[in-house]
């Protein structure tokens, strides 16, 4: 596997107030207490916490593979499409 070089999580998504007018709402996705930010700006939930959980995905994924590589049960084709989608998210794809 190749070395990852995005912010290491946890990520959270935080409701922010809106952007310009009051009734605006969205979310930011902060990667520690300071509230510094992976995304300042996100308009629905759902995709926050989808954005959120990426590296928690990214290392399950990651364990998924190399567990389907290691098993005796044959799941190539399985493992080789997650390593696919994991160069993805790597940016080398």
């Amino acid at each position: 596997m190749t070395d990852t070089k995005f912010t290491p999580g946890p990520w959270v998504a935080r409701g922010t107030p809106g952007q310009g007018f009051a009734w605006q709402k969205g979310f930011a996705i902060d990667f520690n207490e300071d509230q510094e930010q992976v995304v300042d700006y996100v308009y629905e939930e759902a995709d926050a916490h989808l954005i959120a959980a990426a590296p928690a995905m990214y290392a399950m994924l990651e364990k998924a593979a190399k567990a389907m590589w290691a098993s005796a049960v044959n799941m190539d084709v399985e493992a080789a499409e997650i390593e696919e989608l994991l160069a993805k998210a790597r940016g080398e794809s």
